[in-house]
């Protein structure tokens, strides 16, 4: 086998681990642009930064869905990239306990 196909074969398999740390980072990025709304007495506790960026009437319900949503979003994109790079090095990691 040449240079050249050994390369293109490496490639093949860099991709979908780049593609799987993409997703799983795409989560925590979510998670981090998240509002962040606090529960106390069983009540959403909207910040002073998202009332100060309304510019009219606030809506609760929204506010609250949004970060219902990209809670969500999160949890899908962190718990499958988390998964699929289990099963893309399940290799290696099961050398490493071998060992």
């Amino acid at each position: 086998m040449g240079k050249h196909n050994k390369d293109k074969i490496r490639g093949q398999r860099r991709w979908p681990g780049l593609l799987l740390w993409a997703i799983f980072g795409a989560g925590l990025l979510v998670q981090l642009w998240a509002p962040g709304l606090e529960i106390k007495n069983r009540a959403f506790v909207i910040p002073p930064s998202l009332v100060s960026r309304a510019a009219g009437a606030i809506s609760a319900a929204d506010i609250v869905a949004r970060e219902r949503l990209m809670q969500s979003l999160s949890a899908i994109l962190t718990l499958s990239g988390a998964l699929g790079l289990a099963i893309h090095y399940r290799r290696a990691i099961v050398r490493a306990r071998a060992l």
